[in-house]
């Protein structure tokens, strides 16, 4: 095949990359623990689709010198391999658990495909394992070459796995993306395994980070940073978008407000009430899944978007996030009640009701039951 051929599209795919690289480093923030890892999944495939094209420049060329610069180039190379499908595993776990204190000491075990990778690579060139250089400079595949394919896979595989447990979780913006970042190099490795002479895998999985990348920097953009809810942008502009359609199918608007929310973070401090505010949200995602949605509307005040028009069935939906959170509370050995208030109101076409007045009627019944509650527990006292 034509030196040409092969890695024009390589070059295509670094040229690019080193664009959107300078654009993510200044774009993203850092200090979200995510972001830094996509930024690093980035720049490891860039490196690699750098020391592909650079090998398949010097391969053959009959200069002795340039072996041991092939064979460490071709270490460097699978070694580096299953980092990135590695990272896009722990992209994945962090984008779904918002997990921003994850630690490699902590998953030494989830490491080990890439240690046995790293112990066979390093002795190939003189074991013939994964890889070796012949006498005239030129790659030849070791008995155990498909090693770092089957790690890399690996690792896809998990990823793959977290992502469609969790799809609940996910709305159709977020889960595409990352199940198609993985579907491209997977399909593109796979010829490249089989066809050796194609350059495929490297290149694919830059284009799959560029399109994830942009897809995901918009729905960023309407996804609250701590919880994962939708922003109060987001839901007006769905909930807009879903009275103008006027297909006259009522919906339901639930204002939940965290209880004594302020004094778990005198208590016990913001990082707890950060806490509890993650794992409200994340029940109710995973109790509604595709029947809703659920945005943060202040400080601990949220809203649910539910596709029910019955009162019995709301009520149904809120006793189970009643349970869910006491059950979350009594599982985690807290020290602290987690209950909410509600006011919730049934859409109706018919009525004309303004979004505001509609919003504000469902805001003044969730201050009323939770009024009602105090006053109880103040009768209780006396």
């Amino acid at each position: 095949m034509n030196l040409v051929l092969r890695i024009d599209n390589n070059i295509i795919a670094l040229i690019v990359s080193i664009i959107f690289l300078k654009n993510i480093s200044c774009s993203l923030d850092k200090t979200e623990k995510r972001n830094t890892i996509f930024a690093l999944i980035f720049k490891l495939n860039t490196i690699e689709l750098t020391i592909e094209t650079l090998t398949c420049i010097i391969n053959k060329q009959p200069y002795i010198w340039l072996i041991p610069v092939t064979t460490i180039l071709h270490i460097i190379l699978f070694v580096l391999a299953p980092l990135v499908t590695y990272h896009w595993y722990v992209f994945a776990r962090l984008w779904i658990s918002k997990d921003a204190d994850y630690k490699y000491k902590n998953n030494i075990l989830s490491l080990l495909p890439i240690i046995i990778n790293t112990i066979l690579v390093l002795p190939s060139p003189f074991f013939k394992l994964t890889f070796y250089i012949n006498a005239h400079n030129t790659y030849e595949r070791g008995t155990l070459f498909f090693i770092p394919f089957v790690v890399s896979y690996f690792y896809l595989l998990c990823g793959f796995i977290i992502i469609y447990k969790n799809r609940r979780n996910l709305n159709r913006m977020e889960f595409f993306p990352l199940v198609l970042f993985g579907i491209f190099p997977t399909l593109a490795s796979l010829i490249q395994f089989a066809f050796y002479g194609p350059l495929l895998m490297w290149s694919s999985i830059s284009f799959s980070l560029i399109i994830l990348y942009l897809y995901l920097q918009q729905q960023m953009m309407h996804i609250d940073y701590l919880t994962g809810a939708w922003t109060r942008e987001k839901f007006s502009s769905y909930l807009n978008n879903k009275i103008k359609q006027k297909k006259y199918l009522n919906f339901s608007i639930v204002i939940i407000d965290l209880d004594d929310f302020k004094k778990i973070n005198d208590d016990f401090g913001h990082s707890e009430g950060d806490k509890a505010l993650i794992a409200l949200v994340s029940i109710v995602k995973n109790l509604i899944g595709n029947k809703g949605s659920i945005t943060r509307y202040g400080g601990d005040e949220f809203i649910l978007l539910l596709n029910i028009s019955s009162e019995q069935e709301i009520e149904a939906v809120l006793l189970k996030i009643s349970n869910a959170l006491t059950d979350y509370i009594n599982r985690s050995n807290l020290s602290y009640k987690l209950s909410f208030s509600y006011g919730y109101e049934v859409y109706d076409f018919n009525k004309n009701i303004g979004i505001n007045d509609y919003i504000n009627h469902a805001d003044r019944l969730m201050y009323q039951n939770k009024n009602s509650k105090k006053n109880r527990q103040s009768s209780n006292i006396k």
